[in-house]
């Protein structure tokens, strides 16, 4: 079980001076990399609750059948991570006036701030730099989104962070009124429709009353007089309906805001992001080991090739 092991032993120590060399070039590679090339950096997270109300979709309906029974608060989380991603969120964000950084006494706001990172004034090309510093994940169970963005300096990541807050919130109010809103729209059509008809009907019942003074005597003009009736009240019944919806819409307008918690501000952040120097250090010298041990294993198998063929 152990031969393997003492030949791979015995050959490390027979090339002891190759594999020494080979690990320290490696080694100090690694420690100039850590020490002069590799930039931290540091992330200021922030976390989000969606409190929506339980409203489940029929899973025979499409949606729900491609969504599953979900609450409104985890399509919402589903719905909001796709649209932080988007082109439309992105424009928004380079709209923004807000100071992200100050350098040698010049104010840059987002647009100003990517364009120098992403070193380009492409949208494109600013949108995914954007997505390569964007840290974001979301628990549609939980209704949670948590959000950050990284740099390499802890109060940029904190700016960013809060401008990315901002412009979610304000993303997701329109998002929510803009359903509530075509839902009004919607309702409203009806209404029009409903009210074109229920005073169609009332001409009709106006105009039986007028042509049919002793109706009451008729059993069959009775009838006829009562379904008009009938149909009245249904209309009215709808209308009244309808101005109900159209009110609790207008209403859920109002409540949105509530649907919206901030659990975590951005913060500015104490530690860089994983992994750590010392980590990595650890990490790198461990490759430099298997590294070193497999050139010197090919080298000593090399050279004993060469003696066996002389």
């Amino acid at each position: 079980m152990f031969d393997p092991i003492k030949e791979i032993l015995k050959v490390v120590i027979k090339r002891k001076s190759l594999f020494s060399k080979f690990f320290f070039f490696l080694t100090t590679i690694s420690l100039l990399y850590l020490l002069f090339l590799r930039v931290p950096t540091y992330t200021s997270h922030a976390k989000i609750f969606i409190n929506s109300k339980e409203n489940p979709i029929p899973g025979k309906s499409f949606l729900g059948g491609f969504l599953g029974n979900q609450s409104d608060g985890a399509r919402d989380v589903q719905i909001l991570s796709e649209i932080i991603i988007g082109n439309t969120f992105f424009k928004q964000l380079l709209n923004s006036e807000k100071i992200i950084s100050i350098t040698n006494g010049e104010e840059y706001n987002f647009k100003a701030f990517i364009a120098n990172e992403a070193d380009s004034d492409n949208v494109e090309k600013m949108h995914a730099h954007f997505l390569e510093i964007l840290k974001m994940s979301f628990d549609s169970k939980r209704q949670i989104i948590t959000i950050g963005v990284k740099s390499d300096y802890r109060a940029i990541t904190k700016n960013l962070s809060s401008l990315l807050l901002e412009q979610i919130e304000s993303s997701y109010f329109s998002y929510k009124n803009s359903l509530e809103k075509n839902k009004i729209k919607s309702i409203q059509f009806r209404l029009d429709e409903v009210q074109v008809s229920l005073s169609k009907i009332q001409s009709t019942i106006t105009a039986f009353r007028k042509e049919n003074l002793e109706y009451e005597k008729s059993p069959k003009l009775l009838i006829e007089y009562e379904n008009f009736l009938r149909e009245r009240l249904i209309l009215e019944q709808t209308i009244s309906t309808l101005y109900s919806q159209k009110e609790m819409s207008e209403i859920e307008m109002k409540l949105n805001k509530d649907l919206f918690l901030i659990i975590n501000e951005p913060y500015l952040p104490t530690y860089k992001d994983e992994p750590t120097n010392r980590k990595l250090l650890l990490i790198l010298s461990l490759f430099s080991f298997i590294i070193s041990l497999s050139v010197t294993l090919i080298v000593h198998e090399l050279k004993k090739t060469n003696r066996m063929n002389l």
